[in-house]
């Protein structure tokens, strides 16, 4: 977490990160192995996702928290998940065949 990030920002940051990160994978897994920054959002959104973070925001979403108008495609149950299992299946994948 940011300093002085509210709920809402890390929510809207996360989202860029997963919105971002999943691009990149649609475009090739070599651009996401290869940008350092891309590697950063990764690392901050694997974080998220692995700290209890993920669920504090997902909880604070089902509970109504978070504004209505908010994109929160992140805090789907499996959206996460699925890209990061995504993403390690391709990096297996690429290293075998090296």
């Amino acid at each position: 977490m940011q300093p002085n990030e509210t709920r809402i920002d890390r929510v809207i940051r996360m989202e860029f990160y997963f919105d971002t990160i999943s691009r990149a994978v649609q475009s090739g897994m070599g651009l996401l192995l290869s940008d350092p920054l891309l590697q950063a959002m990764l690392d901050a959104l694997t974080a998220y996702y692995e700290n209890g973070q993920w669920q504090a925001d997902y909880e604070a979403d089902e509970q109504g928290e978070l504004p209505s108008e908010l994109k929160r495609g992140v805090l789907s149950q499996d959206g996460v998940y699925n890209l990061l299992f995504e993403i390690e299946q391709e990096k297996q994948f690429t290293e075998e065949e090296q």
